[in-house]
């Protein structure tokens, strides 16, 4: 049990230092502590973790103003893209090509259409019909890898298209992945954040219960981020929640942190 948690734990670690990096460069260690504290985390594992990721190279630990802060590495920033595969995808310029994967699984072989599902989850796909998804993402080899490795060629294939032009790539983008409700929750969170900062500034709470808060949904984000399909931006041009709500986590994050 305790290495499930500290395996979450350096999970968070990782994801707060990659987004949220400007957020701790003018904060104490004391005050990184307090941010990630949880009732399921002791201070001192806490500590520890912070010391056994230094000290593997995941994290660093850098003199700023004489304080001492943690910065995400460039082998942390690997175990960022394990964690959110789909995010350094997203600054790849769209090569006007879909990855299509179609598969006829019968429905005794359940175990096996599960298995399929997860791997196209996990690849940032989106069901178009019953059993056939698509993505705009370059990863038909990587795909087709996985398929061969399970032998389920040519039960289930993987191909690239490109979309004809009798649609609009954005509108078929925005209904394929429902952007609609990804947009909504990015807006929901953003707004959750402000609503500290107006509660913090009118002191209807106090900083350690601002801070506690902000944990919370700091979390949330970052499983809103996990189901982001981080799509390229010449097909959701005005897609700016996910930014937005990220610079918010930051700027309120250190205005509290200040005073």
């Amino acid at each position: 049990m305790k290495s499930v948690l500290r395996k979450g734990l350096k999970r968070k670690i990782i994801f707060t230092l990659g987004f949220l990096l400007d957020v701790y460069q003018e904060l104490s260690v004391r005050n990184y502590y307090q941010k990630l504290y949880s009732p399921l985390y002791e201070r001192t594992t806490i500590t520890e973790t912070l010391s056994r990721m230094s000290k593997t190279g995941e994290i660093e630990k850098k003199l700023i103003n004489n304080t001492p802060v943690f910065c995400i590495s460039t082998k942390g920033l690997k175990l960022l893209d394990e964690i959110i595969p789909l995010k350094n995808l997203s600054d790849k310029p769209w090569d006007g090509l879909w990855r299509i994967v179609i598969f006829d699984i019968e429905e005794k072989e359940k175990h096996i259409r599960d298995l399929i599902r997860r791997k196209l989850k996990s690849l940032g796909f989106a069901m178009w019909q019953e059993s056939v998804y698509l993505t705009p993402h370059p990863i038909a080899e990587e795909m087709n890898e996985f398929l061969e490795e399970k032998n389920l060629i040519p039960r289930c294939i993987c191909f690239e298209a490109k979309q004809p032009n009798v649609f609009s790539s954005t509108d078929f983008t925005e209904n394929l992945f429902n952007l609609d409700v990804l947009k909504f929750s990015y807006n929901k969170l953003n707004n959750a954040v402000l609503l500290i900062m107006t509660d913090y500034k009118d002191k209807n709470i106090n900083r350690d219960e601002a801070f506690k808060s902000l944990a919370g949904l700091m979390e949330k984000f970052q499983n809103l981020l996990m189901k982001d399909p981080f799509l390229p931006k010449e097909l959701i041009p005005d897609f700016v929640e996910r930014d937005t709500t990220q610079k918010t986590f930051s700027r309120i994050s250190k205005y509290i942190a200040k005073t």
